[in-house]
């Protein structure tokens, strides 16, 4: 079983690129040096659950600071996983080749970890387990090195739990949050409309998803999530493959993310990053993604000065930042501000 579950998560980022440059698939012995599945213990409501995701260190000696990864409904650590094309590095080889350690982890009931009963995995849960692991690392729990810096990078309802439990625990040194901000666009809608069973799911179904499972339906992602200009031409199908599932229980409670009062509450330094042609969250009534000042000066409104709030506007791409071709304009940004700050070191 443990064999199965690693060779899945080590294939992932191998399977992606093979698929985006047009070639067969690896041996399943194929591996990426310095990265290695891990198996994280939590309480999701009580349950007694175990969160996986792929840990990726730099060589030479240990770093200070890790990146804990968390994507968005219906994606998991794939997303951080995936290279936007043939020609390109995902975010955790990206990182891990700047001096930082990541953990892209998959949230409760997502990818490889435990599936909780769907109505007991919220918004608060999930930021009260992703909190327990924000202290593992820190004591060495996890990898069995302890850092002293834990950076919390976010994809859409990714970041509203790290951003919730940076307001509400205080536990990470930094927030980086992409595909978040706190308005709606003219594509929300639609998404809310696309999000079916996972049980009835060609992709998912043969997983046996619990009861309250959900993802989008068939042929919905790239118009949800990708600038068709900006994505590779192989990126729609690739999201098809890869979708993951959310739960009725993050559905009920997305919205208490955009509480003013959670956002308000955060101390540590927070980066900002959205596409300009986020149409689930950009470009409707209130907040124009036109460039980094206009998100700037609309957050502003919800983070505190102590936030120091940077923000960044990745042209030409949708919500899925990453999957766009020009991606590693993202991961610089985010780079160079995490190298600004006193807490980065690697």
């Amino acid at each position: 079983m443990a064999k199965n579950v690693i060779a899945r998560a080590l294939l992932t980022a191998g399977t992606a690129l093979l698929l985006l440059a047009g070639l067969p698939a690896p041996p399943a012995a194929a591996t990426t040096p310095g990265c290695r599945l891990v198996s994280v213990p939590v309480t999701v409501a009580a349950h007694k659950t175990t969160l996986r995701g792929t840990l990726c260190r730099p060589g030479g000696r240990a770093p200070a600071a890790v990146q804990l990864l968390l994507a968005g409904a219906t994606f998991d650590q794939t997303y951080w996983l995936t290279p936007a094309d043939a020609r390109s590095r995902p975010y955790v080889t990206y990182m891990t080749d700047a001096g930082y350690a990541v953990l892209a982890l998959d949230r409760p009931g997502s990818g490889l970890s435990d599936r909780p009963p769907a109505q007991d995995v919220t918004l608060s849960t999930e930021v009260d387990a992703i909190h327990e692991v924000v202290g593992l690392l820190r004591a060495g729990k996890v990898d069995g090195h302890a850092y002293r810096r834990v950076i919390g990078v976010g994809h859409s309802f990714g970041s509203s739990v790290l951003v919730t439990d940076a307001a509400r625990h205080g536990g990470l040194d930094a927030v980086v949050a992409s595909g978040f901000v706190h308005s709606v666009g003219p594509k929300l809608d639609a998404l809310n409309e696309a999000i079916v069973p996972a049980a009835g799911d060609p992709v998912l179904g043969t997983r046996r998803p619990p009861e309250g499972y959900l993802t989008t339906r068939p042929g919905s992602r790239a118009g949800l999530f990708l600038d068709a200009a900006g994505a590779s031409p192989a990126m729609p199908a690739l999201l098809e493959l890869t979708k993951a599932t959310m739960t009725t229980g993050e559905q009920a409670t997305l919205a208490e993310a955009g509480d003013p009062a959670i956002s308000g509450a955060v101390r540590v330094p927070v980066f900002v990053a959205v596409g300009q042609h986020d149409d689930l969250f950009c470009n409707g009534e209130y907040l124009q993604c036109t460039d980094a000042a206009a998100v700037r000066a609309w957050e502003s409104w919800f983070y505190p000065a102590e936030a120091g709030l940077e923000t960044f506007v990745l042209s030409g791409a949708g919500h899925a930042l990453n999957l766009h071709r020009n991606a590693t304009d993202f991961f610089a940004a985010v780079r160079g501000w995490l190298d600004g700050l006193p807490i980065a070191g690697a």
